[in-house]
């Protein structure tokens, strides 16, 4: 296995293991509903062993969120990154939101040249 996959496979676990805490669930009990022992389970939250599709849609269904809110994280896409980025917004503030869309958009132009980086 190549370093790029060994990475996504560590992204998809610590995806799953981010809306496993935030359903509440503990592995144990992720791993009873899928009727695999809490070690399988722990193997794919440390990136050791990936689910298979069939695994991920089970998985997605235990945390009620779509698969791809398990694998954008991976992605390079910019839709893919615009949605992840508006998972990570969802239940903050609507204030606070306005204050981290405008740091992001500092940063953005940062990274294009268009501005500078204040001191």
């Amino acid at each position: 296995m190549d370093d790029k996959q060994t990475q996504r496979m560590k992204i998809i676990g610590r995806s799953m293991q981010k809306r496993r805490i935030k359903t509440g669930y503990s592995q144990e009990e992720v791993a009873d509903r899928l009727g695999i022992t809490p070690k399988s389970y722990g193997a794919y939250e440390q990136g050791k062993h990936p689910p298979d599709i069939l695994r991920l849609i089970q998985i997605a269904e235990i945390f009620e969120c779509q698969i791809e809110e398990l694998l954008t994280d991976i992605s390079s896409k910019s839709d893919d990154q615009a949605k992840h980025i508006a998972n990570l917004l969802q239940g903050v503030k609507r204030a606070d939101r306005l204050h981290i869309v405008k740091i992001v958009e500092k940063i953005c132009l940062i990274s294009k040249g268009k501005a500078k980086i204040d001191s």
